[in-house]
């Protein structure tokens, strides 16, 4: 008897394969198909066996972690790697302050409340800033001194539940949107009692056993999280009529990360719960917020996941680090992990971890004491891991586009807009910011050309710039390293810097040049501009390494409002390269791109 061989799912190869098994057979041997009814038939069956194929096809590739793309389906395979997806996170700010009674005073402690403390104003939207739990401070002298307080941005909210040993089904998902699961409190009230119990939440399931105090926790359906008790074997029972209280934050995420400003309204009392009848609060620092993430994405979780199982939750690998300092601070844009023996000198026994924060470009010292607090539950007794700051590489580009200004009405605005667009676009696809990123020149003039139609080319330089913070008021010593060659062929000078003052010359700015090897200081003329050396000779340039050095300046003002100084360099090469610690960062908005109509 015929057969069909199905070599292609495709709708006509279906019905060719149909036809050819029914020619196959006595009954259909000079069948004419094409008009027949018979034709009908077999569209319908070829439709059939289409639909069938591809829901079979979808179905099986949502049973794999690579292939699947509903979220639901990604989160429940990563449950079963163990690993839990990021949920949305708050930013975390510090504030420092003072109360002063003003009235005199007995009491000697002052408790700021939880779910209270601050509001800001922060592109025309105002956020709410509160503590997790109560802040203690003493009072001394009618006041009360609150040094570098935890806040994160969000509304406190409380779910109540009541179990019930009856039931069999019974589950405790909590309904609200954008819930940061790191804010989750669970209390317990056995048997329906006044009296509370404090659960925490576990990740895993060593070291509990059926009296651990302990709660699990999972995404579910449509993004919701589930509270998940233990059964008397991982995790104490719960007795029957026992209340469940959960509190946690809702957050907007990132939309307030950089907030420097607060105003306080937060709640303020006594240990015995009376609030002082007058006072003042004056602010002493702050701690810009910083840290918040919008929650894991699908495509994330599918990379991270894997690699996260591949941890056990211990760090022993760089790959085993990376995985789970992004468990411990979500907000982390590129991580790169190195060992001490390959420091210069070598610094054996330490794991070094340059970190790039999402919507900023450093770790507050705050911050990093959290992290490596974090870490240490999980790290090898002997190996102490530290994080440094990324260096970071900006490239700069001086772009002069041309094109048709006869095929096109678009002004020289819109077709630069276009470009930068373009350029965007590229670099946030591309592997070039980042860690051991790479800034290849003729696949940029590429994007460009690209970016419109119109655009006959584009005639653009490349230059590299860093930053550095100075030590004000004290003599130093400043290296800064490119990593990558300078054009000592150039005829202008390769180097060049923003505006800084230094002890020798406090009343008018100076700045750095290049000459013959050497970096002299210079100021400019107050009335024909020229350029006036003060000093021939204050440091070293290495065209070759790609270094500066500067020797014994006394610097007692930067170029910006945080006093930081920018140096400018022409590179040997438009290809840049970053290695180790230091971070490529195409600098899109300190670029200059000019359009010109041919």
């Amino acid at each position: 008897m015929p057969y069909t061989q199905v070599a292609n799912l495709d709708f006509e190869n279906i019905k060719v394969t149909l036809k050819e098994y029914l020619r196959g057979q006595t009954e259909f041997t000079d069948y004419d198909f094409e008009g027949s009814a018979l034709a009908n038939l077999i569209d319908v069956l070829a439709y059939n066996t289409y639909y069938t194929a591809f829901n079979t096809n979808m179905v099986v590739n949502e049973l794999f972690i690579d292939s699947a793309t509903l979220r639901d389906n990604v989160v429940a395979i990563a449950k079963q790697l163990g690993y839990r997806p990021k949920s949305i996170t708050s930013p975390t700010a510090y504030v420092s302050f003072t109360v002063t009674y003003n009235n005199p005073t007995t009491d000697t402690e002052l408790i700021l409340k939880k779910g209270t403390g601050f509001i800001s104003t922060y592109d025309n939207n105002i956020y709410q800033y509160v503590t997790l739990d109560d802040v203690k401070a003493q009072v001394a002298n009618n006041v009360a001194t609150f040094t570098d307080v935890s806040v994160v941005e969000g509304s406190q909210v409380v779910d109540t539940f009541i179990f019930d040993a009856a039931a069999k089904d019974q589950r405790f998902i909590l309904d609200n949107k954008n819930i940061d699961t790191n804010t989750i409190r669970v209390k317990v009230y056995p048997g329906g009692g006044s009296f509370n119990e404090a659960y925490l939440v576990s990740d895993n399931i060593l070291g509990v056993d059926g009296n651990s105090k302990v709660f699990f926790l999972d995404e579910v359906e449509d993004g919701r999280y589930e509270i998940l008790m233990g059964d008397g074997v991982l995790g104490r029972k719960l007795e029957d009529n026992s209340g469940i209280v959960v509190s946690y934050m809702t957050t907007s995420g990132p939309e307030s990360n950089g907030v420097r400003t607060f105003v306080f309204q937060g709640v303020l009392e006594n240990p015995n719960g009376v609030s002082p009848s007058s006072f003042t609060v004056d602010i002493t620092s702050s701690v810009a917020s910083a840290g918040g993430e919008e929650q894991e994405t699908t495509q994330k979780i599918k990379y991270t996941a894997p690699k996260a199982y591949g941890t056990q939750d211990r760090a022993v690998t760089s790959q085993d680090y990376e995985a789970i300092v992004r468990k411990v601070y979500p907000a982390t844009s590129d991580i790169i992990i190195f060992g001490g023996e390959d420091q210069e000198p070598p610094e054996y026994g330490k794991v070094f971890i340059a970190l790039k924060p999402t919507d900023q470009s450093y770790l507050t010292s705050l911050t990093k004491q959290k992290i490596i607090a974090d870490l240490k539950k999980y790290v090898v007794a002997s190996v102490e891991p530290k994080i440094i700051d990324p260096s970071i590489l900006y490239v700069e580009l001086t772009s002069k586009i041309y094109y048709n200004g006869s095929t096109t009405d678009q002004t020289t605005s819109q077709i630069r807009d276009k470009v930068i667009t373009g350029v965007q676009s590229y670099l946030n696809t591309s592997d070039t910011e980042k860690f051991n990123g790479k800034f290849r020149h003729s696949k940029m003039v590429g994007v460009i050309d690209d970016s419109d139609n119109n655009i006959n080319s584009n005639l653009t330089s490349v230059t590299m710039r860093k930053d550095f913070y100075p030590q004000l008021n004290s003599t130093f010593y400043y290296e800064v390293c490119f990593q990558n060659s300078f054009d000592k062929d150039c005829d202008e000078p390769v180097l060049s810097s923003t505006g800084f003052r230094v002890t020798e010359y406090p009343n008018f700015d100076v700045y750095l040049e290049d000459r013959d090897g050497k970096i002299i200081l210079y100021s400019l003329d107050s009335v024909t501009g020229e350029k006036v050396v003060l000093d021939k000779e204050i440091g070293d340039i290495d065209y070759d390494k790609g270094e500066l050095m500067m020797y014994n300046l006394t610097i007692i003002k930067g170029s910006f409002f945080d006093n930081r100084i920018s140096v400018r360099v022409k590179p040997l090469s438009n290809d840049i390269k970053a290695l180790r610690e230091v971070y490529l960062d195409v600098d899109v908005a300190n670029s200059s791109f000019t359009a010109y109509k041919e």
